[in-house]
């Protein structure tokens, strides 16, 4: 939430000095035992003064995919082509705000009215998404999804138009040039640069007219970001689109990536795409490092009618370091649900009234009244969600961190 600066390093980088403070004429006057007595500080002593330093810590949480189906933007309507998101998230604000740095995965292109509002299949979100999570203290937001291209060139460029009204959000995944997709993005917190890369496993089919406009999954390339990213930053993270839709547990393409990102030295993966929750892991890195990967963290918001689709997790961490050393720690996952109501006649086509809780506030008095509360076979209470999660998310990180 606290935005101290994005910087847009290329890979050309330029050197900085520092200058020094020179010696006032006064200290001459020290007499050399004076002068004695002060230098003479021990080992210890010289320890403890290090050991009194405090570390430099930055708290981060991310979320998973906002997936703007078209009831939720007709929801949000206020007036033709004005539209306010904000209250969908409002008993998840507070997370998001107390962050350091917050993230989210856009799922959906914003890729302006002129070229017509969409949902399901070729998707095309209002741009009043953007101040909304710009608002809501998002620091930084990927936008390379499968759902890049649903509005072909035109809509990444306005996208990105859009976004750029925002300069303190780091908003990264699609690029209108080759010389901006070879940009390392970096966002500064607390002293430490924090890089994020982004890559999808596709476009649903679509070409992209340049190679520049959307990052795939690609070793080679891979490789060479994570090198860059590393020269300039302090945290390397990774925004990874993949995975089987609807899975709850990670294919071979995902391991197989995930190891690939341990290998060349990121520190976290955050997975989207399966709009299920997925599994925490660490992964070691051939350095013997070890990479903090969350295969997905499942739908953040949506208006899947389907129980599974409407859990997703809050991933919370804290990056400490000192001197060269850093170490990311106290790892947590907060469950959340999706809430919509309908109209008295239960026409799922209609509805209405988004909310997304934190599990921990999703009643069984909520989910009585939620639209799939009587639909056969989709169990929305707050029992099976709880269990659904503990299924699928190791204990440990369900406790949070002391």
């Amino acid at each position: 939430m606290k935005r101290l600066g994005i910087l847009l390093i290329s890979a050309i980088l330029a050197g900085c000095q520092f200058g020094e403070t020179g010696t006032s004429d006064s200290s001459t006057e020290k007499s050399s035992e004076q002068q004695t007595e002060q230098e003479k500080v021990t080992g210890s002593e010289q320890a403890d003064l290090s050991v009194s330093l405090p570390d430099k810590q930055v708290s981060f949480v991310a979320v998973g995919d906002n997936l703007i189906h078209s009831p939720i933007y007709k929801d949000a309507q206020k007036e033709e082509n004005a539209y306010d998101f904000k209250p969908i998230y409002q008993f998840v604000e507070e997370d998001i705000q107390q962050a350091d740095l917050a993230f989210i995965n856009q799922e959906t292109i914003l890729g302006g009215v002129q070229l017509g509002l969409s949902g399901y299949p070729a998707f095309n979100t209002p741009e009043d998404m953007a101040e909304d999570l710009h608002d809501l203290g998002f620091d930084l937001v990927n936008g390379g999804t499968n759902h890049s291209l649903d509005k072909g060139t035109k809509g990444i460029t306005n996208a990105l138009q859009t976004w750029a009204q925002y300069p303190d959000t780091l908003f990264t995944g699609i690029f209108d040039s080759q010389e901006k997709r070879d940009e390392v993005p970096t966002i500064e917190q607390n002293d430490i640069t924090f890089s994020l890369l982004s890559y999808t496993y596709g476009t649903n089919g679509i070409e992209p007219q340049h190679s520049y406009l959307v990052n795939y999954f690609d070793e080679d390339q891979i490789n060479q970001d994570i090198k860059k990213a590393k020269s300039v930053s302090d945290v390397v993270l990774i925004s990874a689109h993949w995975g089987d839709e609807h899975a709850f547990e990670p294919n071979d393409f995902q391991k197989k990536y995930a190891k690939v990102f341990a290998d060349a030295g990121a520190d976290v993966v955050i997975g989207t795409h399966s709009h299920t929750i997925q599994p925490i892991e660490w992964v070691e890195g051939k350095e013997g490092n070890e990479t903090l990967v969350a295969y997905s963290l499942g739908n953040f918001l949506a208006a899947t009618t389907s129980n599974k689709n409407l859990l997703g997790g809050m991933l919370s961490f804290d990056v400490t370091e000192e001197e060269d050393d850093k170490v990311v720690e106290n790892v947590h996952w907060t469950p959340t649900v999706v809430y919509y109501a309908t109209g008295e006649n239960k026409d799922l086509d209609k509805r209405r009234d988004f909310m997304i809780y934190p599990l921990k506030d999703y009643t069984e008095e909520i989910a009585q009244h939620h639209a799939l509360a009587n639909e056969d076979g989709e169990d929305v209470s707050p029992e099976y969600f709880e269990q659904l999660t503990e299924k699928v998310i190791d204990a440990r990180y369900l406790t949070p961190a002391e």
